[in-house]
Protein backbone atom coordinates (compact mmCIF):
# COMPACT_ATOMS: atom_id res chain seq x y z
CA UNK A 1 0.00 0.00 0.00
CA UNK A 2 0.92 3.75 -0.93
CA UNK A 3 1.95 5.57 2.15
CA UNK A 4 0.09 8.96 1.79
CA UNK A 5 1.09 12.26 2.58
CA UNK A 6 1.06 14.41 5.69
CA UNK A 7 -1.54 16.92 3.73
CA UNK A 8 -3.76 13.95 3.02
CA UNK A 9 -3.39 12.43 6.30
CA UNK A 10 -4.63 16.02 7.43
CA UNK A 11 -7.53 16.40 4.58
CA UNK A 12 -8.60 12.43 5.60
CA UNK A 13 -8.63 13.43 9.40
CA UNK A 14 -10.77 16.17 9.18
CA UNK A 15 -12.76 14.26 6.49
CA UNK A 16 -13.51 11.47 8.58
CA UNK A 17 -13.13 13.08 11.99
CA UNK A 18 -15.53 16.22 11.29
CA UNK A 19 -18.31 16.94 13.36
CA UNK A 20 -21.03 17.73 11.21
CA UNK A 21 -24.06 16.29 9.28
CA UNK A 22 -23.75 19.69 7.02
CA UNK A 23 -22.58 19.42 3.23
CA UNK A 24 -22.03 23.30 3.94
CA UNK A 25 -20.28 23.02 6.66
CA UNK A 26 -17.44 20.12 5.61
CA UNK A 27 -17.28 21.92 2.36
CA UNK A 28 -16.02 24.92 4.86
CA UNK A 29 -13.92 23.13 6.76
CA UNK A 30 -12.29 20.88 3.59
CA UNK A 31 -11.00 24.11 2.29
CA UNK A 32 -9.86 25.49 5.71
CA UNK A 33 -7.94 22.24 6.05
CA UNK A 34 -6.68 22.23 2.60
CA UNK A 35 -5.47 26.42 3.14
CA UNK A 36 -3.56 25.31 6.44
CA UNK A 37 -1.96 22.24 4.41
CA UNK A 38 -0.51 24.66 1.80
CA UNK A 39 0.14 27.58 5.19
CA UNK A 40 2.15 24.67 7.07
CA UNK A 41 3.81 23.95 3.63
CA UNK A 42 3.08 20.38 4.31
CA UNK A 43 4.36 17.93 1.27
CA UNK A 44 1.54 17.08 -1.40
CA UNK A 45 2.19 13.94 -3.59
CA UNK A 46 2.17 14.47 -7.19
CA UNK A 47 -1.68 12.51 -7.33
CA UNK A 48 -2.97 14.56 -4.30
CA UNK A 49 -4.72 17.06 -6.53
CA UNK A 50 -6.58 14.41 -8.21
CA UNK A 51 -7.45 12.51 -4.47
CA UNK A 52 -8.78 15.91 -3.45
CA UNK A 53 -11.29 16.27 -6.06
CA UNK A 54 -12.38 12.48 -6.66
CA UNK A 55 -11.85 11.02 -3.10
CA UNK A 56 -12.68 14.49 -0.80
CA UNK A 57 -15.62 16.01 -3.14
CA UNK A 58 -12.88 18.61 -3.84
CA UNK A 59 -15.61 19.39 -6.92
CA UNK A 60 -17.91 20.95 -4.04
CA UNK A 61 -15.50 22.96 -2.10
CA UNK A 62 -12.67 23.87 -4.62
CA UNK A 63 -14.41 26.70 -5.85
CA UNK A 64 -13.94 28.01 -8.96
CA UNK A 65 -13.15 31.80 -10.77
CA UNK A 66 -15.32 34.24 -12.09
CA UNK A 67 -15.98 33.06 -15.22
CA UNK A 68 -16.95 29.64 -13.69
CA UNK A 69 -13.06 27.91 -14.27
CA UNK A 70 -9.83 27.82 -12.80
CA UNK A 71 -11.12 25.28 -10.39
CA UNK A 72 -8.92 25.27 -7.67
CA UNK A 73 -6.71 28.75 -8.49
CA UNK A 74 -7.46 30.25 -5.04
CA UNK A 75 -4.97 27.37 -3.75
CA UNK A 76 -2.54 27.09 -6.37
CA UNK A 77 -2.44 31.14 -5.59
CA UNK A 78 -2.00 30.16 -1.90
CA UNK A 79 0.49 27.89 -2.55
CA UNK A 80 2.75 29.83 -4.38
CA UNK A 81 2.37 32.73 -2.32
CA UNK A 82 3.73 30.14 0.75
CA UNK A 83 6.02 28.27 -2.00
CA UNK A 84 4.63 25.21 -1.09
CA UNK A 85 6.11 23.98 -4.33
CA UNK A 86 4.90 20.51 -3.90
CA UNK A 87 1.15 21.56 -4.08
CA UNK A 88 1.75 23.57 -7.13
CA UNK A 89 3.46 20.34 -8.61
CA UNK A 90 0.37 18.50 -8.03
CA UNK A 91 -1.85 21.28 -9.06
CA UNK A 92 -0.58 21.77 -12.33
CA UNK A 93 0.32 17.68 -12.86
CA UNK A 94 -3.38 17.11 -12.59
CA UNK A 95 -4.25 20.27 -15.02
CA UNK A 96 -1.31 18.97 -17.22
CA UNK A 97 0.51 22.36 -17.64
CA UNK A 98 3.77 23.64 -17.40
CA UNK A 99 3.98 27.12 -14.71
CA UNK A 100 4.38 30.29 -16.44
CA UNK A 101 7.26 32.05 -14.43
CA UNK A 102 8.45 35.61 -13.97
CA UNK A 103 12.25 36.14 -14.56
CA UNK A 104 13.43 36.24 -11.04
CA UNK A 105 11.81 32.20 -11.20
CA UNK A 106 8.75 32.46 -9.43
CA UNK A 107 5.15 31.37 -10.56
CA UNK A 108 2.57 33.34 -11.89
CA UNK A 109 -0.69 32.77 -10.01
CA UNK A 110 -4.37 34.65 -10.38
CA UNK A 111 -4.02 38.26 -8.86
CA UNK A 112 -0.56 38.49 -9.23
CA UNK A 113 0.38 42.25 -10.10
CA UNK A 114 3.56 43.34 -11.69
CA UNK A 115 4.15 46.88 -12.68
CA UNK A 116 6.97 48.57 -15.11
CA UNK A 117 7.43 52.25 -16.38
CA UNK A 118 4.25 51.90 -18.19
CA UNK A 119 1.70 49.58 -16.94
CA UNK A 120 0.29 47.33 -14.19
CA UNK A 121 -0.09 43.98 -15.09
CA UNK A 122 -2.45 41.74 -13.13
CA UNK A 123 -2.40 37.86 -13.48
CA UNK A 124 -6.28 37.03 -14.37
CA UNK A 125 -6.02 33.42 -14.52
CA UNK A 126 -5.65 30.51 -16.74
CA UNK A 127 -7.02 28.43 -19.03
CA UNK A 128 -6.11 24.40 -18.74
CA UNK A 129 -7.79 23.60 -22.32
CA UNK A 130 -5.31 26.03 -24.11
CA UNK A 131 -2.57 25.73 -21.92
CA UNK A 132 -2.91 29.65 -21.36
CA UNK A 133 -2.25 32.35 -18.61
CA UNK A 134 -4.52 34.99 -19.05
CA UNK A 135 -3.04 39.06 -17.90
CA UNK A 136 -4.68 42.08 -18.02
CA UNK A 137 -3.53 45.21 -18.11
CA UNK A 138 -3.74 48.98 -17.56
CA UNK A 139 -1.99 52.21 -16.96
CA UNK A 140 0.44 52.53 -14.15
CA UNK A 141 -1.18 55.78 -13.05
CA UNK A 142 -4.69 53.17 -12.88
CA UNK A 143 -3.92 52.08 -9.25
CA UNK A 144 -7.83 51.17 -8.87
CA UNK A 145 -7.81 48.99 -12.17
CA UNK A 146 -11.04 50.75 -13.35
CA UNK A 147 -9.55 52.67 -16.64
CA UNK A 148 -8.91 51.40 -19.94
CA UNK A 149 -7.18 48.08 -20.06
CA UNK A 150 -5.63 45.29 -22.84
CA UNK A 151 -6.72 41.83 -22.12
CA UNK A 152 -3.57 39.64 -22.77
CA UNK A 153 -3.43 35.63 -23.16
CA UNK A 154 0.00 33.92 -23.69
CA UNK A 155 0.87 30.14 -24.01
CA UNK A 156 4.45 29.49 -22.68
CA UNK A 157 6.28 30.05 -25.83
CA UNK A 158 4.75 33.06 -25.90
CA UNK A 159 4.73 34.08 -22.39
CA UNK A 160 8.80 33.97 -22.37
CA UNK A 161 8.65 36.42 -25.07
CA UNK A 162 6.74 38.81 -23.55
CA UNK A 163 8.32 38.72 -20.33
CA UNK A 164 11.67 39.42 -21.65
CA UNK A 165 10.28 42.29 -23.83
CA UNK A 166 8.33 44.49 -20.72
CA UNK A 167 11.31 43.15 -18.62
CA UNK A 168 9.53 43.60 -15.23
CA UNK A 169 8.15 39.64 -14.66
Amino acid sequence: MNEKSKAIELIEFIWKNAKTNSCSQINFLMSKVLNLAIESKLKFDKEDYNTLKIKYGGGYWLGVNTNGKGQGEQFYAKACEEGNISFCNSYEHFYNFKPFKDTKGHRLYARALYCNNENRYRVTGFDFNTKKVHIVSYSINDVFEVGKKSLHSFDNKEWEIFKEQINKF
